[in-house]
């Protein structure tokens, strides 16, 4: 079977592959462009949008995009990329080498997302997950009823004379923010970057459900404003008198959350993560004889073998170590993902 390794990135060194490297390489495979999966790499294989937000956040660099069902051949190995369902142009990657095939899983949600492609189970020999909120707790309640307690939250506010004021990283979980606010009529302003982000995902063609607008703080009244998560200690959002804070997030399911959003009116479990239950989905479905987690609790590992699972922990997420206060760095990790 392919070795795989992490060296601040995932690294199969038998057929010398990179992929969702932190540090600059030569040649690096992406699965999407949040900031925790990019770098300046000298050249880069991802989806069209991925490659296009990265040339957004990164940079100018050489290119190969390839669509998703689209197998390539590199030489020592194939690619293949299949839709995760995280944000615009995310990507699973199928590695196929010495007969084996390799999932790399990068960040991925199973449940339907009103601004990404469905996701789907790619059958393979061995299973790279990322696995965020592999831990029971993390078992996220039906979307339809995250999205009620959404609008409730807007009418509240607006009720009450209050700015509601979102809280969401710039790229993906703004765009699926901005889509669930516009199917229910609201009027949404956009702080720059998610503006910046939302306007390329129109150019490759997501087709929002209205108008929005860029934020001007002359102009809040009677709006939603979205903007990313290390905005709301800052002047734009101290200087609203009367306002309404929203955190969308899967740590909201953390009996810690209180603690690790203090200041936030309401926190809600809306992620662009898959939860335990789909995790779990995932490792069965996929059929892998070998499973290899990382980025998420060290016992989601313990716990898929005592399904009679073959797996195994690779690497905690960045920042993520196993000492107190574990989750709050862990969320602030995964949700560092703010200005363009």
């Amino acid at each position: 079977m392919l070795r795989v390794e992490y060296r601040d990135g995932l690294y199969l060194p038998d057929i010398d592959l990179w992929l969702d490297a932190d540090g600059a390489r030569e040649h690096c495979v992406i699965s999407h462009a949040h900031s925790d999966h990019i770098a300046g790499h000298s050249s880069i294989v991802a989806t069209p949008e991925t490659a296009r937000i990265f040339r957004h956040r990164i940079g100018e660099t050489e290119v190969v995009t390839q669509r998703y069902g689209e197998r390539r051949d590199y030489g020592r190995y194939a690619l293949t990329f299949y839709p995760a369902g995280h944000c615009l142009g995310s990507a699973q990657i199928l590695v196929e080498a010495d007969g084996e095939r390799l999932v790399y899983t990068g960040d991925i949600k199973l449940r339907p997302n009103v601004a990404a492609e469905q996701a789907v189970v790619v059958p393979c020999d061995t299973l790279v997950m990322e696995s965020t909120f592999g831990d029971p707790q993390y078992v996220f309640p039906p979307d339809v009823a995250t999205f009620d307690r959404l609008y409730a939250a807007v009418d509240r506010a607006f009720s009450d004379a209050r700015v509601p004021v979102v809280l969401a990283y710039a790229l993906g979980k703004s765009q699926e923010a901005l889509e669930l606010l516009l199917r229910r009529g609201y009027r949404v302003s956009l702080h720059g970057s998610v503006w910046n982000v939302s306007e390329i995902y129109r150019e490759l063609g997501v087709k929002f459900s209205g108008e929005y607008e860029r934020y001007d703080r002359e102009h809040l009244k009677g709006r939603v404003l979205i903007v990313p998560p290390g905005c709301r200690k800052q002047p734009m959002i101290l200087n609203i008198e009367r306002r309404y804070l929203v955190m969308l997030t899967g740590w909201a399911m953390s009996k810690s959350a209180p603690y690790m959003y203090k200041g936030v009116d309401l926190v809600l479990p809306l992620s662009d993560h898959a939860d335990f239950d789909e995790l779990v989905r995932l490792a069965k479905e996929s059929g892998a004889t070998r499973i290899i987690t990382m980025h998420g609790a060290k016992k989601f590992a313990s716990i898929l073998r005592d399904m009679g699972l073959n797996a195994e922990h690779l690497a905690q997420h960045p920042g993520a170590a196993s000492t107190k206060g574990k989750v709050k760095r862990a969320a602030t990790a995964v949700e560092q993902k703010l200005f363009d």
